[in-house]
């Protein structure tokens, strides 16, 4: 009887990968990958050999019978195309599947977008709720904004750049004064954050691209604004304190009414 290893795979950076990961996979009879190509990658990155056969939304439930047979022929790993299979995708779907035939299944933890951008975000954690995707359509996301934003928990989302303006829109109507965190292609040679209000993700993101997460914090977190006097005097304080022009402008931007751009411009002035 095989072992289905779930792997947690990079979600951008190849080398964001655990040594653990990279033994199971040198070690399986196959892999079932979201996307062979990009897995592919992956194994030539380090040099594994493994067969891989296509696991993807389409094809899942006519690949799954295929899968468990060769489980009883050896072990067998799932990845997709970022993080861990079974969040917001079909990979559960394997998982529950092996698990009623009475084979093995293992998570091999690994990156992960969702406390990747909790671990950077600006204001508390101790609760979190995970969503997903939001709906597509404009009143299913309504209401799905409205029924999940009064809970006393930030919420994390992920979005597409098709749709993130759409998200954005709806949240600025909804909860204008709310604090918005969000992450655009995490890990990546083009990663960067965005800390402010709605309106002002808006207008910061106003051509996405890339994949972006996002939390909103809970209510009761406002944005409350400090004036540009306050401001200044808060810039050669951190300053003084010894922090960089990055760090500081991340400060400015969760107090300043500004996107990242303008805080980084205003840092720039202010200690010339």
């Amino acid at each position: 009887m095989g072992t289905l290893y779930i792997m947690g795979t990079p979600i951008g950076n190849l080398k964001d990968i655990t040594f653990r990961a990279i033994d199971i996979l040198s070690q399986v009879s196959f892999v079932a990958a979201e996307d062979t190509r990009v897995t592919q990658k992956l194994l030539s990155r380090y040099d594994i050999k493994a067969r891989k056969i296509s696991f993807n939304k389409d094809n899942y439930a006519k690949k799954i019978p295929e899968i468990l047979q060769e489980l009883g022929k050896g072990d067998i790993a799932v990845a997709t195309d970022a993080g861990t299979p079974g969040i917001s995708d079909h990979g559960y779907e394997l998982g529950k599947a092996a698990g009623i035939s009475g084979f093995s299944v293992v998570g091999i933890p690994g990156p992960s977008a969702v406390t990747n951008i909790l671990s950077m975000c600006p204001f508390p954690i101790e609760s979190f709720l995970f969503l997903g995707f939001p709906p597509r359509r404009q009143s299913d996301l309504v209401q799905f904004l409205k029924e999940y934003g009064v809970l006393p928990v930030p919420l994390v989302l992920f979005e597409s750049p098709r749709r993130l303006k759409k998200l954005l829109e709806q949240l600025t109507d909804i909860y204008p004064d709310r604090i918005i965190f969000i992450g655009r292609e995490m890990t990546k040679m083009h990663e960067e954050t965005f800390h402010g209000s709605p309106a002002d993700a808006l207008a910061y993101f106003s051509d996405p691209k890339g994949e972006f997460t996002l939390v909103l914090s809970k209510p009761g977190s406002e944005i409350k604004y400090l004036d540009r006097t306050d401001i200044m005097t808060l810039i050669h304080k951190l300053s003084e304190e010894g922090l960089g022009i990055r760090d500081i402008s991340r400060e400015i931007v969760s107090v300043a009414s500004l996107n990242n751009s303008e805080a980084y411009k205003l840092v720039l002035d202010t200690l010339e």
